[in-house]
């Protein structure tokens, strides 16, 4: 899951379909199937899941980019509960795609 801004999330994650300069730790990389966006306020929520097909070093910085196998899905909002246990993303988070698909709240998620 990665947190995503609504012009970056509109022009990469939906217009060009791909996400990039993301920190992924090598021992991570083949376990990557998929990736959600976590979008930032106001809709703090996520919002969309893509199918990984392909993830390649970001120019020299040591981070990655991800291509999407097609576009991205739009999926029933999984909210950010206000004073709930899991903070609003600042950074990359790995989950299961199961526990993606059962949660009703990012509490759920993580």
């Amino acid at each position: 899951m990665v947190p995503a801004r609504e012009d970056g999330f509109q022009e990469t994650f939906l217009g060009e379909n791909r996400w990039y300069a993301i920190r992924i730790h090598s021992s991570m990389l083949p376990k990557i199937r998929y990736i959600a966006t976590y979008r930032v306020a106001p809709v703090s929520a996520i919002t969309h899941v893509a199918e990984v097909s392909k993830i390649e070093p970001w120019k020299d910085t040591g981070k990655y980019v991800l291509d999407f196998k097609e576009s991205a899905k739009a999926m029933t909002p999984i909210p950010l509960v206000p004073g709930g246990r899991i903070m609003a993303p600042q950074a990359p988070r790995y989950t299961s795609f199961a526990r993606l698909q059962k949660a009703k709240s990012l509490d759920e998620v993580f």
